[in-house]
């Protein structure tokens, strides 16, 4: 039996089922934005990619029930964590958003947030329903801190806005973290 010795590795034959990627993905390397929360944007420290489930559809027969596809996909709920600031501007970007929402007092209080949001569409004055979702992007980073993927959830508003707790018998100083949730439609991934 006869071997060959291989003394450059592009001697060497690759099929196409190789990578030719072999950096790994970092889960400190990503950049998230949304449009309407800009302060919020800079603290950000945490986000996920939800999960995304496609339930199968039961076809019952008179022996063992049959799974096949489903047709319809759930996508789970997407969760940033912030650094509060000193002054909680960027705690209160989420608050507002979402009093803007839910109108806890009375109606003028939707309007009122809708009108702040006009810089966003200048166009759409009359149109609150359009000012009440953006579009959520998380970036995530290549190995030389360059954007490689965008990963873009469409219409995305929040759900979620986690209480603070403020304790005083804590010995080391340890900064205030914010946890909002939010509901999008869907997430599209692309590749820069």
């Amino acid at each position: 039996m006869t071997t060959t010795n291989i003394t450059n590795v592009t001697e060497a034959s690759w099929s196409e089922n190789n990578p030719n990627e072999l950096d790994y993905l970092r889960p400190n390397a990503f950049k998230f934005q949304i449009h309407n929360i800009p302060n919020t944007n800079y603290f950000c420290n945490a986000a996920n990619i939800p999960e995304m489930n496609l339930p199968p559809a039961i076809q019952a027969t008179p022996f063992v029930d049959v799974g096949n596809p489903g047709d319809k996909l759930e996508f789970g709920t997407l969760m940033i964590r912030f650094l509060i600031q000193e002054d909680m501007k960027n705690y209160k970007e989420l608050y507002d958003w979402l009093v803007g929402l839910g109108f806890p007092q009375n109606r003028k209080q939707s309007k009122e947030w809708s009108d702040k949001q006009n810089y966003r569409f200048p166009d759409q004055d009359g149109n609150q329903a359009a000012k009440q979702k953006s579009d959520a992007t998380l970036i995530l980073l290549d190995s030389n801190n360059n954007p490689k993927i965008n990963i873009t959830f469409v219409d995305s508003f929040p759900i979620s806005l986690q209480g603070l707790d403020f304790e005083i018998s804590t010995g080391s100083t340890e900064y205030m973290q914010g946890v909002a949730m939010f509901k999008y439609s869907y997430y599209e991934v692309e590749v820069i």
